[in-house]
């Protein structure tokens, strides 16, 4: 199985990720920004942390052991597709029905007690996400790109139409909605029509892949792992998930508590770190897109004896991965002039940490590469214990640093987490599963890179000269690449 197999669904991933996430970015990013102030929006971050957090702990990351056991000869595909449903099911069902219960005291603990509906909405729409993980990974092991695409892609076209008809039709049409329909549109709730969006784009997903997987699998049934195993495998890949949210998605609840003002000055640092990560987004598009492909890929590589599967081809998708996540970056940052305009000016104050958290997505993404060590000798014990030190490093330099030095401390540490863990996981790797990663080109690639930003910094807001930078930039990485290229991609 050849690496162009993996780049050419990375690409169909791609294609949704990066389509997807680009009409969230322009048209709802640049709409919610405009329409909320800085402190509502970073209520949205928060919330949106806390609804990523839940997901990664019901799925119970099913998703990784579908890829585990269902690749295997040993196992009925269908059957453990069916049985890490059942489990994800049964933990959404008990626990999000217990928060339901406790919503109340939820949204007084999260110092919004008048806004009762916003608890609720993230406990629906952390509901039905948890429950497409599974379905979702199912249509990667059985590469199903296409189809992946159009159900992603639908979450984010019924997503954007709602927030078109809630937050713009029935804002200026108030009063005809009112009445003609008796809906009162309240401008004190805007936040809580965002995540109704939200919670409705979700269950839209899940009621499509629902109908798949009866329609192709019905009650099919067959051998499968034990829950014993299933469990001892995904509990430290549990751990890894929600450590992982917490180092990317913490900042905002971080600063709110943290940064020395009221709740409401706070909430508008945290929307300020929020918007730079919406840029931050463009280079974590690829990431995903990346991951969404070689997660599935490596197992299937792997096969059913880890020992003897070709390590050439995942330092080769380690060397693509850089190579495509500098240039990334580098452009990002090259254009930034011009992509900062998609935020609203207030939000536009918190962009200096941009290049941090660019740094810290480009070490996730080496991470994630560096990670299949302990995913396929099933040493997930070692990706639970990197991600808990990471999120040590994250929450510690939060609490520590921000008073003092603000959203700025929190990019450093997310930073500094992303580069101790891939430094441990470079280390696992080399003991369980050795693979000769091409570091000396990776520090190439970055380098290069950086003197090119360093140069569009000279340019200042020079956009021709920024964009020749680029392009020079491309062409020195195909030139030093070609043979490479060729002979990883192009060759029959």
């Amino acid at each position: 199985m050849s690496l162009k197999k993996l780049g050419g669904e990375t690409i169909v991933y791609g294609f949704s990720n990066i389509l997807g996430r680009m009409l969230n970015f322009v048209l709802v990013t640049y709409f919610i920004t405009r329409l909320m102030p800085a402190e509502e929006y970073g209520i949205v971050g928060g919330l949106m942390f806390y609804t990523a957090l839940l997901i990664a702990v019901l799925v119970f990351r099913m998703d990784t052991v579908v890829f585990r056991y269902a690749s295997r000869d040993a196992y009925s595909t269908a059957a453990v597709f069916r049985k890490a449903q059942r489990v994800v099911l049964v933990s959404v069902v008990s626990v999000l029905g217990l928060m339901l219960l406790f919503a109340p005291q939820l949204a007084d603990w999260l110092k919004y007690p008048d806004r009762l509906v916003y608890v609720q909405l993230v406990i629906f729409t952390v509901a039905f996400d948890a429950l497409s993980a599974v379905p979702l990974a199912r249509l990667r092991l059985e590469q199903r790109a296409w189809f992946f695409v159009f159900v992603n892609l639908g979450n984010v076209l019924v997503n954007i139409l709602l927030i078109f008809l809630l937050l713009y039709v029935w804002r200026w049409n108030a009063a005809y909605v009112t009445e003609h329909w008796g809906f009162t549109y309240d401008e004190n709730y805007q936040v809580g029509y965002y995540l109704l969006c939200i919670a409705l784009a979700s269950a839209f997903r899940y009621v499509f892949l629902l109908v798949d997987g009866f329609r192709r699998y019905g009650k099919q049934t067959g051998a499968t792992p034990s829950l014993r195993t299933m469990l001892a495998y995904s509990l430290p890949l549990t751990v890894v998930g929600v450590a992982g949210i917490i180092n990317f998605l913490i900042a905002p609840e971080l600063i709110k508590f943290w940064h020395g003002g009221t709740v409401t000055d706070n909430l508008r640092f945290s929307g300020y770190f929020n918007a730079a990560t919406k840029l931050a987004v463009f280079l974590n598009l690829f990431i995903t897109a990346y991951n969404y492909a070689a997660e599935p890929f490596f197992f299937r590589q792997a096969g059913n004896d880890v020992k003897t599967a070709d390590r050439k081809i995942y330092a080769d998708a380690a060397r693509a991965y850089s190579i495509i996540a500098t240039l990334a970056s580098a452009g990002i940052l090259l254009f930034l002039p011009w992509l900062e305009r998609f935020i609203d000016a207030e939000e536009r104050a918190g962009l200096y940490v941009l290049p941090l958290l660019l740094a810290a997505n480009f070490f996730f993404g080496l991470y994630s590469n560096l990670s299949v060590a302990y995913k396929l000798t099933d040493k997930t014990i070692y990706g639970g214990a990197m991600a808990a030190v990471g999120s040590a490093i994250v929450i510690a330099g939060g609490v520590l640093f921000i008073p003092d030095y603000g959203i700025m401390a929190m990019a450093w540490s997310m930073l500094a987490c992303f580069v101790v863990m891939c430094f441990l996981a470079w280390l696992v790797s080399r003991r369980f599963f050795p693979v000769d990663y091409p570091w000396g080109r990776i520090v190439l690639y970055a380098v290069l890179a950086s003197v090119a930003v360093y140069l569009g910094d000279v340019a200042q807001d020079a956009m021709l000269v920024r964009g020749a930078i680029f392009v020079a930039l491309l062409v020195a990485f195909g030139l030093m690449e070609r043979d490479w290229i060729r002979r990883t991609f192009l060759a029959a």
